[in-house]
């Protein structure tokens, strides 16, 4: 079993979008524990196969070495490679085997993108007894992605306050410090929140739900 974070899964999503109709690829890297392998950080890398980046992927061995040496600095290693499949399945495909055969310890995580959207997410690792590739079960850890977003949401929501807080029949003095106290834990509390969900998690804050909310608000507008 593989586990990781929700915002390190939607960083690999973004890139193979982004990469369409070509094969994005990147490095899997963390640590082990009794239940499997932990994904602790996604390293994109280019594809160096510009002729058939359509059904290929090449990294770059001195960004392999690159990325070992800062996870090692960590106490962490290479678990795994991941990439994209542009308009075909997340299986692994004769290619995908070689690599497999290779690198027998890692796990291969692929993302099946069909015109552009992300359609699939699967893992794979080398069977040493079957000779061959099987699937292998991805645990993503939504916990901290949600709590990331709920702090992100109540950042804002303190910040809002703050045009608020000059129309209390307060003092002046008061007024200020209360904005100010304010715009700092707003800050702060923003800062913890993008530590849970990653910078993913605020830029799908942003997207989806602001923009989402702004949207349906402008629509019952002009609604009436």
């Amino acid at each position: 079993m593989i586990h990781i974070n929700q915002h390190l899964v939607n960083r690999m999503l973004k890139e193979a979008k982004t990469a369409y109709p070509h094969e994005c690829c990147g490095l899997l890297v963390g640590d082990s524990n009794d239940s499997g392998k932990v994904v602790r950080e996604v390293y994109p890398v280019e594809n160096k196969n510009k002729v058939r980046a359509a059904d290929r992927y090449e990294i770059d061995p001195k960004e392999f070495d690159r990325i070992e040496q800062a996870a090692t600095k960590k106490g962490w290693n290479i678990t795994g490679i991941y990439h994209s499949h542009p308009d075909h399945p997340a299986e692994p495909s004769a290619f995908d085997k070689e690599c497999a055969n290779v690198w027998t310890e890692y796990s291969y995580i692929i993302i099946s993108v069909k015109d552009g959207v992300d359609d699939d997410l699967r893992c794979w690792c080398f069977n040493s007894g079957k000779q061959d590739v099987e699937e292998e079960e991805v645990k993503i850890n939504r916990r901290n992605f949600i709590i990331g977003l709920s702090l992100i949401g109540f950042s804002f929501s303190v910040y809002l306050i703050i045009p608020v807080i000059f129309c209390l029949n307060i003092s002046m003095k008061a007024k200020s410090g209360s904005a100010a106290v304010s715009y700092i834990l707003s800050w702060v509390v923003l800062g913890i929140g993008i530590c849970f969900a990653g910078k993913e998690g605020y830029e799908f804050f942003k997207e989806i739900i602001l923009k989402g909310f702004f949207r349906k608000i402008i629509g019952k507008k002009k609604d009436e």
